[in-house]
């Protein structure tokens, strides 16, 4: 996976507002604003292995005009998340009642 190709493609139609990169293994982030974003995704431009295992990916926010982009994980396993950036009761990440 390419962090960089992954986040061009979840906001495609909307100009990034920031990034927030925190570099995988340490507590070092880095925030760049808009006039920045460029040299952020030079940053996140490498390929990584994003399955089973180790996390490899570095732990980022993203903010558009509506949309927050936050790398998710589970076991290992890494992808990124498209969340609205306001509440809309119209969104709901899952299964609300009982079973």
């Amino acid at each position: 996976m390419n962090a960089k190709k992954e986040i061009l493609e979840l906001t495609k139609i909307e100009d990034i507002e920031a990034i927030s990169i925190r570099k995988r293994g340490t507590n070092f982030v880095m925030f760049f604003e808009k006039d920045k974003i460029e040299k952020a995704l030079k940053e996140l431009d490498f390929e990584f292995d994003d399955g089973y295992g180790l996390e490899e990916g570095d732990d980022i926010i993203v903010w558009t005009k509506d949309k927050i982009i936050v790398k998710a994980c589970y076991d290992g396993s890494e992808w990124y998340v498209r969340l609205p950036r306001y509440p809309d009761k119209k969104f709901v990440p899952f299964g609300i009642g009982g079973g």
